[in-house]
């Protein structure tokens, strides 16, 4: 009878073997799987920072240079006259008269920014308006005829799911000396 050669280390990888293995590539795939995690959010935090900063920026620059180009100030909201100054007091609506004679309301009705010349939005995810009217000796004043300047202070918060604890807040301020009076 011919005899067969014998094959050298046939056995292959063991139960342990395999365990050991697999938990070695768990704990890496889990390591990179947190790591992949934190980066992700930080760019929805970091998106998230950029969008209020963009929406109460874009707000603001509308605000002022329509404020700045008035005819004048037609009414001055509730609480325009009042103080102090940023902290409490101000109004929450502006009207105004652009250069062409068209009257102009910001109007926040403590969920939007609205723009009251054709009725839209005009900025979302706003948190805070106030408005604080002076008058040519930097007094605050109530009466519209008498405005010169307008302190505008805007708060703006994440529009999408400001629940979350991505949720970011930004706030602008202002000060604009009224042009064409």
């Amino acid at each position: 009878m011919a005899r067969r050669p014998a094959l050298v280390n046939e056995r292959g990888f063991t139960l342990a073997e395999l365990l050991v293995a697999t938990a070695v590539l768990g704990l890496l795939m889990l390591g990179v799987f947190t790591v992949q995690r934190q980066g992700l959010m930080a760019y929805q935090v970091g998106a998230a920072r950029v969008e209020v900063q963009q929406n109460a920026r874009a707000a603001l620059e509308t605000m002022f240079n329509e404020i700045r180009t008035a005819q004048a100030i037609t009414v001055a909201g509730a609480g325009c006259g009042t103080g102090p100054v940023p902290t409490g007091g101000g109004g929450k609506t502006l009207t105004l008269s652009d250069q062409g004679g068209v009257p102009v309301q910001y109007l926040w009705d403590d969920v939007t920014l609205q723009l009251q010349r054709n009725g839209t939005i005009l900025i979302g995810g706003v948190q805070s308006l106030r408005i604080w009217c002076y008058d040519a000796a930097d007094v605050l004043t109530a009466t519209a005829t008498d405005v010169r300047s307008v302190y505008v202070r805007i708060g703006t918060q994440t529009e999408a799911n400001p629940s979350l604890d991505r949720n970011q807040h930004a706030f602008m301020e202002t000060r604009v000396r009224l042009r064409n009076l």
